[in-house]
This record gives C-alpha cells, structure tokens and sequence, in this order.
C-alpha cells in the first residue's frame, strides 16, 4: 500500500520493485520513498492477500467440514487457534477484515487503516 505525497511519481515497474523488496525483506514493516514532490510510504496492505487467502481457507474447512471444529496455529507470538465462530488465522481476524471493509467502502482513508493495522498489530 503506497500512501503520501508523490503518488504519481511511481510507475508500475517501481511498485513492483518495491513490493518485491516488501516480500524478499520480511522482517522489514516498510519504506518511505523519497520523491521530488515528496515523500510516501510503502506498507504491507495489512492483512496482506496471502493472510486474507488463508482466513478464506480456513473459512472454506468450516463451512465444508463439520467435523472440524478448530485448527491451531503454531509458532505465533500469540498462539491462536481459528474456530468456525471465529475463522481467521489471527487472534485480530476480525479486526482487520473490519478495518478492510471500513477502507473499501470509503469510511476511512488508506492512511487511517493503515494506523489502524499497525495499533492491532502491536497490541498484545
């Protein structure tokens, strides 16, 4: 997610690169680019489309196996383990998907969500 001044400057090439840097550096939360009409940040679109793909996962087994009736995560700083009321791979799952949805229908700004994501993600 790139928010700031200087949007226009990035082309699709450069938001490539950057995304790919995003991915190859984990560890990394983000980057400001620095452009002559200003800087920008990159971001991680929190939860990022392979977190989102695993909340539907996860969302497909309950609703397809009855039997299934939870699937706990290993190696989290938070362990948490998804249930059918609760079918998302974070113990902020819900949150989040809130947090998307407000920032989809035009509720609150990238900027916002982005804050918001980062509040979650650094709560206990």
């Amino acid at each position: 997610m790139l928010t700031g001044q200087g949007l226009e400057q990035i082309d699709a090439g450069t938001r490539q690169a950057l995304e790919c840097i995003l991915e190859l550096f984990t560890e990394v939360p983000g980057l400001v680019v620095h452009t002559v009409a200003g800087k920008l940040s990159v971001t991680r679109d929190f939860p990022s489309d392979y977190t989102a793909q695993v909340d539907r996962y996860l969302q497909e087994i309950f609703k397809n196996n009855a039997a299934v009736t939870g699937i706990e995560f290993l190696g989290l700083e938070h362990p948490h383990t998804a249930t059918p009321d609760d079918p998302y791979w974070s113990a902020n799952g819900k949150a989040y998907a809130g947090i998307k949805e407000a920032a989809a229908r035009g509720e609150i700004t990238p900027e916002d969500a982005i804050a918001a994501y980062r509040r979650l993600a650094a709560s206990p």
